[in-house]
């Protein structure tokens, strides 16, 4: 079992989020919350990834690109 301690910000926020119902439970909200940064990680990672690739080719691709396509593939990160 892992147990986590949340700063008494973030703490009285996820509790908020229970009582006004937007969460099932404490655990369905960081669960979904640790599976939304997953998410973003492998994709940012897989955008790193093709990066590379391009400019290993001989294709670079400038940052600005980079950051305009994760953004708007995951614009709450």
């Amino acid at each position: 079992m892992i147990s986590i301690i949340l700063p008494k910000d973030l703490e009285a926020w996820v509790e908020a989020e229970v009582a006004a119902g937007r969460a099932e439970s404490v655990n369905a909200l960081v669960v979904r919350a640790v599976e939304g940064y997953r998410r973003a990680l492998e994709a940012f990672r897989a955008t790193l990834d093709a990066a590379s690739a391009d400019v290993r080719a001989g294709n670079g691709v400038p940052l600005d690109v980079v950051i305009k396509e994760f953004e708007a593939l995951y614009p709450d990160v």
